[in-house]
This record gives C-alpha cells, structure tokens and sequence, in this order.
C-alpha cells in the first residue's frame, strides 16, 4: 500500500464560543487505548445473532473526506471525487494499521473533526449504507471508506454507550480566563480565579438567584444567545467533557463547574 498521495490537511477555522461545532471536536486523540490487532479492525459480517451485532444504539466516530462541490465541503477543497475516493481508500487503510490511533488519522488527514455519532438501528438521518456498514462493525473495528453527498466516509465503532437520552436542551455559563481558547482580550483571571468564580456561580443558580441575570454578568461567551440557551443538541456535538456532564444531569439540575478549552462551565440541562 502507498500512502505517497495523503497528506495532512491543514488547522482548521476557529470554533464558535457557543460549543454548538460543526462535528465534534476530540480530546483524547493523543492517549492512545489499547486496540485489536490490523486484521480485526476492517468490517466482516456478523450473525444477525451474533453478540454485538444485536445491539439496538452504537456510538461511532468518523472522519470525512470530500471533493469540491459535495454538499457541505469547503471552498479550499480542489480535489475531484477520484481523488478523493483515492485518498479515502489509502486513509481507511492507515486507520486499520497496528496501533493506529483514529483520533489522530482524522484530524491529520480528514476534511472535518473526528466526529461521534450515536446510532439507532433504522437510523434515517445518516444514509442507510453507513448505518448499516456501523452495524456490521464490531467495538474496535473500522470501515471502509464509504461514499455519500458529504463525501467519503471512514467509520470507527466505539464502546457501546450507556443508555440515556440522545439529545438534550441546555444552557450555559463560561467563565473563561488568560490562556482558555478564544480567551477575550479583557478576560484577565488565572483558571484557579475562573474555576472558584464558576463554582460561587453554580451555588448561587442552586440557590435560587436568576439566570439571566448571572449570565449577563458573569458570562464570556461572546455575542452568545440569551441566557446562554444552546437549544437541543445531540451526542457528539460539544466537547466531551461538556457532552458528558450535560447529559449526565437531571433536567432542570445545575452542575458544578466543568472544565473545557474554552474555560469552566455552569451548565444547566433544560430538556
């Protein structure tokens, strides 16, 4: 196999302050877990009675690799549908390498954020072809490269999730400070100052004291909505520990503080 024609793309844009990304963005890319060998990680069929193939909800993470005009690509992207079908192919190879790590794949080679995604058998949201390639993989293992409008699609089947709702409705406080990402230039508290501030603020929501008003005055969420209302969102849209801790809540619960690139959080779930 020659991976001559794969190159790394570049860093991509900056992320919206309202942690609403495009795809998720991921943090662990550089912890490497251990993994199946090379020849375990490409999808073979299973059973329809086969162990993990009977699970009802999968969570995958994928990366995509598109062409000029596919439905959503960037303008800098040039390269024809061959091209990217070329590139698509030798990526989902080097994604099935011995300890090849496919946070890390994505966001060298991918034209988007590894992205995860959480599945339901029937699933009509995504095409049938990639829910039922998801489907056929067992925890580990990953696809091959899989044509669709938004271009080629490489999958990774991750841990069986636990079960919970697939999609919320939240809103939040940041406190950001000197050194968070996209940080203004008048935030001046060091994180241990930004981190008591989120924590007075989660006791005082507890207590009682109004949202919005907290938010008006606490919050360094650039031009964000009111009250920090990010509407509903599902799994694999925000940053992980921000996924995590929301959809962990009860609704109407406040957190503690959460920490994230952006600063620390007082996240309260809505729906």
């Amino acid at each position: 196999m020659t991976l001559a024609c794969v190159s790394a793309r570049g860093s991509s844009g900056a992320v919206r302050t309202s942690l609403l990304l495009a795809l998720a963005l991921s943090t662990f890319g550089c912890l490497k877990a251990d993994e199946p060998a090379a020849a375990d990680r490409e999808a073979r069929p299973i059973s329809a009675t086969g162990g993990e193939n009977e699970a009802q909800v999968i969570e995958i993470r994928t990366l995509t690799i598109a062409w000029s005009g596919a439905q959503g690509a960037s303008e800098e992207i040039t390269r024809t549908e061959a091209q990217a079908d070329a590139r698509a192919q030798n990526v989902a190879s080097l994604a099935r390498l011995p300890d090849s790590n496919f946070g890390e794949v994505a966001r060298a080679y991918g034209d988007t954020p590894p992205a995860t995604v959480r599945l339901s058998r029937g699933d009509s949201t995504l095409p049938s072809e990639v829910v039922s390639e998801a489907f056929r993989l067992r925890v580990g293992q990953r696809s091959r490269a899989i044509r669709t409008d938004a271009g080629f699609v490489v999958m990774e089947r991750l841990p069986d999730p636990q079960t919970g709702p697939t999609e919320i409705r939240a809103r939040h406080i940041l406190v950001s400070y000197v050194g968070a990402r996209m940080a203004g230039e008048d935030v001046s508290r060091s994180r241990e100052e930004a981190q008591g501030l989120a924590e007075a603020i989660a006791r005082r929501a507890r207590s009682g004291e109004d949202w919005d008003a907290l938010h008006r005055a606490h919050s360094d969420e650039a031009n964000g909505p009111e009250g920090g209302d990010l509407g509903r969102f599902g799994r694999g849209q925000m940053v992980p520990a921000f996924e995590r801790s929301a959809f962990a809540l009860e609704v109407r619960e406040i957190s503690d503080a959460v920490e994230s690139p952006f600063g620390f959080h007082v996240i309260q779930r809505l729906e």
